[in-house]
This record gives C-alpha cells, structure tokens and sequence, in this order.
C-alpha cells in the first residue's frame, strides 16, 4: 500500500493560497471598461445663466446711501474708487444689504443686450397700442407691460428696474403726473419732453432710466428711433447732486 506524501507547513500554507486566490478569481466581478478620455478639442458649452454677471461701479471719491438704494436688488458686488469715502449711511446699508464694496478698477456696467427695455402706455387719449407694439418692435429683447393704470404701470417700472436695472419707456397723456409719480420711486429717474433732442440731453443729464412720453408729440418713426438709441445708449455717473441725500425741510411745524 502506497504511503500519501507528507506535506510540510510551507507547502499547505502554499495550498492554501493557492485555494482562496481561485475562490476569490471565481468571485470577483469583471472589470469595468476604461471610460474613453474626452477628447480636447471639443468645447464645453456653459449656459448663460451660470455665468456670473459683470460687477457694477460707482464713480467719483464719495459712496453715498442714495447710490446704492438705487441698484437693483441682485447686485451683490460694487467697485468703487480706490479712494472713494463711504458714507457711514452707506457702510451700514452695504453690511444690512450683503453688498461688498471693491475698491479698485471701475468695470463697465452691463451690456444693452442684457438690460431689458420695457414698454408700456398709460392714460393715453385713444388707442395706442400700436405706437407701443411698434417700439417692442424697434428694439430686439424689448418687454411690454400690460395695460393698466398709471400708479400700476410706474409700480411694474420700479419693480424691473430694481431687479435687473431695466430702462423703460412709458407712453401717456398725462407726462407731468407720470414723472412725479416715478420719481418717488428710489429705483426710478424719469424724464420727459416735447422733442427727442431735448429728452436725450435730459435723460443723459440725469442717468435717467425711464422716458415718459406723450405719443401725440412725437410723429413718424422718431419714436421708435429715440426708444432704440436709449436702449443703447451707455448708463452714465449719477450726478453728484442727485446722489447726495435729501437734505429735508428742518421745519418743526409738522411731522416727516
């Protein structure tokens, strides 16, 4: 009778290895295929949305609280001048708002492309809706409100300015109500007057951002043709007496 070999520790300890490195081979999922390299020369499309916007800028050497209540509600980030003085009023209003003050290198403000027009008409004599269509037509990317009351319209006005500092432009009988009412508005500074000449130099004095006109003024294409040039038209600096806050009457004979 044939005597089995006797094993010696090494070799089971070998065996054993041996064993438990084919169960684990049997076991073990197949390997997944190498995922292709994406080729360089293909680019990579991000959308519009996720593109941060440029920062605005306040020009001149003081930042006052009237600057900064007229920017619009998704403005974040200001340059100002590297020796710009910020008024306490100012300082307070930027921490309570989140709003942080750069100081270097003013940077241009937003494209016309990305700054809405809108359009509207309130208190007109006779229809005028085809005026107003006319104009949406005239500036590619233009908005039209729709019709309501003047209190309405100038509240709607206000409420696309603050929030993507939006231009506008309303259409009415009434062109002296229409501008006082607007400019209670701290977002708004509207402007009007009988000739396009006249309103342009108007508008660039003031850095307005709301024409108001009256349509039986104007006659022809001249209207279209304004809207589209203050659509393009670059957003010059506030004026200096329009950022400084309201000095009040100082009178104690009735409450503010």
């Amino acid at each position: 009778m044939n005597t089995p070999p006797t094993l010696d520790a090494a070799a089971i300890q070998a065996l054993v290895a041996e064993v438990v490195r084919r169960i684990q081979a049997a076991h073990a999922s197949p390997p997944m295929p190498a995922t292709p390299a994406r080729p360089t020369s293909v680019a990579v499309w991000a959308p519009a949305a996720t593109t941060a916007p440029a920062a605005f800028s306040i020009p001149g050497r003081v930042v006052t609280l009237a600057h900064l209540e007229r920017l619009p509600a998704a403005i974040r980030e200001i340059v100002i001048d590297a020796k710009a003085v910020i008024t306490p009023s100012a300082r307070d209003h930027a921490n309570d708002a989140g709003i942080t003050l750069v100081r270097g290198t003013a940077t241009p403000m937003p494209a016309a492309a990305a700054r809405p027009l809108i359009v509207a008409h309130a208190a007109c004599r006779g229809d005028v809706s085809a005026r107003t269509a006319a104009i949406v037509r005239a500036v590619p990317g233009s908005q039209q409100l729709p019709a309501s009351g003047l209190q309405d319209v100038i509240a709607a006005f206000a409420g696309h300015a603050s929030r993507d500092a939006a231009r506008g432009v309303l259409l009415t009988a009434r062109p002296a109500v229409a501008v006082v009412l607007a400019n209670r508005s701290a977002s708004l500074r509207a402007v009007t007057a009988r000739d396009a000449a006249t309103l342009v130099a108007a508008a660039a004095d003031t850095a307005a951002n709301l024409l108001v006109v009256d349509p039986s003024q104007f006659t022809g294409g001249s209207l279209e043709r304004l809207c589209a040039e203050f659509h393009r038209a670059a957003s010059g600096p506030l004026p200096a007496e329009l950022a400084a806050a309201p000095a009040g009457c100082g009178c104690k004979s009735h409450s503010h």
